[in-house]
C-alpha cells in the first residue's frame, strides 16, 4: 500500500482506549502502527490497565522507555516546525502530555486518535483550537 492510502484508510476508525487496529486506535496505538507501517520503526507496546488515569498516561509519556528513542526537535524562529516526517508530537492542554501523534510533513498536520471523533489529521492551528496548544515535537534517533 502506498502512504496515501494506509493513511485514508485510517482516517475516521474509531478511538478506542486499548485500541491496536486495525477497527480501533488508541493514539498510542496508531502511534506504534505508523511508526512501523510507514518509516519501519519499533515502537514498544505498552499496556493500559483497566483502570487509567490521566496521571498514568503522562508518566508514560514522560518515561525514560519512550524518550529514550527520540529528541526533542524545538520549532524554529517564529514558531516554524522543522520537524522531520514521522516525528512524534505530544500534546497537551497544558503543561504535561497526555496524547500522541503524528507529524506529517509533507501533509502539514498531524494524524492522531481522538477521543471524540477517532482518526483524524489536523494541522497545528486546529490542535490548538479543539483544546490542544501545546506540542512538542520528538524525531527519531
Amino acid at each position: 500500500m502506498t502512504r496515501t492510502q494506509i493513511l485514508s484508510d485510517l482516517i475516521g476508525r474509531p478511538w478506542s482506549l486499548t485500541g491496536e487496529g486495525p477497527e480501533a486506535w488508541s493514539c498510542y496505538g496508531l502511534f506504534r502502527h505508523l511508526q512501523g507501517a510507514l518509516w519501519r520503526r519499533s515502537v514498544p507496546f505498552i499496556a493500559i490497565p483497566a483502570e487509567v488515569d490521566l496521571r498514568w498516561i503522562q508518566s508514560q509519556f514522560d518515561g525514560q522507555a519512550l524518550r529514550s528513542a527520540w529528541r526533542f526537535c524545538p520549532l524554529a524562529q517564529g514558531g516554524i516546525i522543522q520537524a522531520r516526517d514521522g516525528a512524534a508530537v505530544l500534546m497537551a492542554g497544558v503543561d504535561r502530555p497526555h496524547h500522541i501523534g503524528v507529524w506529517l510533513a509533507a501533509e502539514h498536520g498531524v494524524i492522531h486518535s481522538d477521543d471524540r471523533v477517532g482518526v483524524i489529521f489536523q494541522t497545528p492551528a486546529e490542535l490548538r483550537a479543539s483544546g490542544l496548544p501545546r506540542q512538542r515535537f520528538y524525531e527519531a534517533r
